[in-house]
């Protein structure tokens, strides 16, 4: 289960930061293909929830 958290926090990080950031930086904006503030916007909460819930499944809010 250590290793089910250590995934989870480290993918719930990269869904905040490109939820946070992703307008900034060029790297992830290439990386979208340059689209709307919405679509970052979107794929940054879809990432950091798939985070969240190995979270959630290795227990670690209990």
């Amino acid at each position: 289960m250590e290793m089910l958290r250590i995934i989870g926090i480290i993918i719930f990080v990269i869904g905040i930061f490109i939820f946070c950031f992703g307008k900034w930086f060029f790297v992830l904006r290439t990386f979208f293909g340059d689209r709307s503030m919405f679509y970052q916007l979107a794929w940054g909460i879809a990432i950091a929830a798939i985070g969240f819930l190995l979270l959630l499944i290795s227990g670690t809010f209990q």
